[in-house]
């Protein structure tokens, strides 16, 4: 089945609001597991494709044309063979000319591509039994360099599992970028993130997340060849024998506790292992699941559903997906790749919260008046968004220290280090089970943070202003910079008056400045509840603007005064 392509994080998130809103509201709630493939590291390791005709120029290079008997030009026939090329084809290659140059080297690498496990599974006469994976493939250096740096993907698979949205996330990738990306967001991957490759693994203690690498790991390869070289899964052998061999026992029962207990989210994985399959069947067997479901025990984020995913939803549903095949392709079928999914779900998940914790505020509001306060939120979002779809790198390399700079600031007053930018959660599980967010003061504080997020986020939309981010580098000029026909202002938002202290102190916030507005979610006085304002806006006293959060936010009664009234305290 093919869906309407969805090439933006926008796209992907006006379907999560529609079709898809009960997979998106479960994925904010933590309910989804996210099965992580090679899909999502193409753009920094070479595909399927590239690494087929790596190997066949290995294998050119290594022949002697003029012996009949040579080991290696019988292994690359047994390759070809492997593809079914026929023997035209094969008595027309030039093997003086590299590989990729052949004519005749698409079709090919089209006749492997689906025979990977199997062209790996070549034998070479006096060689390792892995040696074209090993050797071919250069694990070490193609898999497993400390050099490679992680992609837009990895960053947000390592943002999700920070804010506690994703838990577990089994893989069949070798290389270490979700665990480079974790790194180079909190400093020390291993303080948040359990990696199980092998079975002692899981005597670690359980931390923030896992990722559960049960095809091995090219970075523990690299490092120890002999303890985890013979780990790293990819010949047919190994695949089709992995679920019976007593090492794997472990782990094959884990992978299956997770599938059946959780749902699941499968991005860039093909999950045509035999393997996977055994493991899913056994999964279903002990738990299975019927049609309807809501929301969806299995989404994909691909464009197009292909048999072996069609596999895994006819396992996953068993006898009742006989008569409903199409409803459940539907259901499946996100009909997106990775980046845009994944960056879209980053944005649903951070703006969820905002709008959960919302409700914590206290606001003297009726429910349909909150809810304009998260229709502009979910605006900003999405303003947001399309200018994230100019550029995923670029756009994640300016939230990352734009989050740092804002929760930092309006939770302890301190500015964070700009060398050494570290991700600063919302909250570190979904609001609704979060420990601090169980605090009714803490719960309100961000509550707070949210609706000025969401009033700012409503002068945008209506073009009353501009809005810039901070950054680290000049912290002086704000979290964020409003810039209206006449004017612009620096802003700081800030939980209490210590937080507004340490920021005088440290010289980063000047109350005498008249372009500085100070937003301060908790007042240093008891709040008038429900009682009427008395004015709105400054007092004419020069200097930094004030605006007691707390106070407005009990004293209001419609979201467009409070709109007007944020505005008048602001003078924007």
């Amino acid at each position: 089945m093919t869906a309407a392509p969805r090439n933006s994080a926008v796209e992907v998130l006006a379907c999560l609001e529609d079709e898809f809103a009960a997979f998106g509201e479960a994925f904010c709630r933590g309910e989804y597991l996210m099965w992580l493939g090679s899909g999502i590291s193409r753009d920094v390791v070479p595909g399927v494709q590239l690494l087929l005709v790596r190997m066949l120029e290995f294998l050119r290079k290594k022949l002697d044309p003029a012996d009949p008997t040579c080991r290696f030009r019988k292994a690359f026939n047994d390759v070809l063979e492997v593809g079914g090329v026929p023997a035209a084809t094969r008595a027309g290659l030039d093997l003086t000319t590299s590989a990729e140059s052949w004519p005749e080297i698409d079709d090919i690498v089209g006749r492997l591509v689906n025979h990977y496990s199997a062209v790996l599974n070549v034998q070479i006469q006096g060689e390792a039994a892995d040696y074209l994976v090993w050797n071919g493939l250069d694990v070490p250096t193609t898999y497993g360099a400390p050099a490679l740096e992680p992609d837009v993907e990895h960053f947000c698979v390592a943002i999700l599992m920070l804010e506690g949205v994703v838990r577990s996330a089994p893989t069949t990738n070798w290389d270490g970028l979700v665990e480079a990306a974790m790194g180079a967001l909190v400093g020390d991957a291993d303080r948040f993130l359990r990696v199980v490759v092998a079975p002692d693994d899981f005597r670690e203690p359980e931390r923030q997340a896992e990722l559960v690498k049960f095809h091995g790991c090219a970075v523990r390869a690299a490092a120890d060849e002999n303890e985890y070289r013979g780990r790293l899964i990819a010949r047919m052998t190994q695949i089709s024998g992995w679920t019976t061999k007593p090492e794997n026992q472990l782990m094959k029962d884990h992978l299956a506790h997770l599938f059946a207990s959780r749902s699941s989210f499968i991005v860039g994985l093909s999950a045509q292992d035999a393997n996977i399959h055994t493991v899913l069947n056994e999964a279903s067997q002990k738990l299975g699941r019927n049609w309807p479901a809501s929301p969806p025990p299995v989404v994909f984020a691909e464009q197009t559903l292909h048999h072996h995913h069609t596999h895994v939803l006819q396992v996953t549903y068993g006898d009742s997906y006989a008569g409903n095949a199409g409803a459940i392709a539907q259901s499946a079928l996100l009909g997106a790749f990775a980046k845009p999914a994944l960056v879209a779900l980053v944005l649903l998940t951070l703006t969820d919260k905002l709008c959960v914790l919302v409700d914590a505020v206290g606001l003297v509001l009726p429910d349909a008046e909150r809810g304009h306060l998260c229709d502009d939120l979910r605006g900003l979002r999405d303003l947001v968004a399309s200018a994230a779809d100019v550029d995923h790198r670029a756009f994640l390399a300016v939230m990352v220290p734009a989050m740092a700079l804002v929760l930092s600031i309006f939770r302890t007053g301190r500015v964070p280090d700009a060398s050494a930018v570290l991700y600063e959660p919302v909250s570190v599980a979904p609001v609704t089970r979060d420990v601090s967010a169980s605090d009714p003061r803490v719960a309100a504080r961000l509550g707070r943070l949210a609706v000025v997020l969401s009033l700012l986020g409503r002068g945008l939309i209506d073009s009353l202003w501009q809005l810039t981010v901070g950054t680290l580098v000049r912290p002086e000029d704000g979290v964020v910079r409003v810039a209206t026909a006449h004017q612009t202002a620096r802003v700081f938002m800030v939980s209490d008056a210590r937080s507004l202290s340490q920021l005088e102190v440290d010289g980063v916030v000047d109350l005498d400045d008249d372009a500085t507005i100070v937003i301060q979610a908790e007042s240093t006085h008891a709040p008038s509840t429900r009682s009427p304002r008395a004015h709105y806006g400054r007092t004419g006293a020069a200097g930094a603007r004030c605006v007691d959060l707390e106070e407005l936010c009990t004293t209001i009664t419609t979201v467009d005064e409070l709109f007007e009234a944020f505005r008048l305290d602001g003078a924007l």
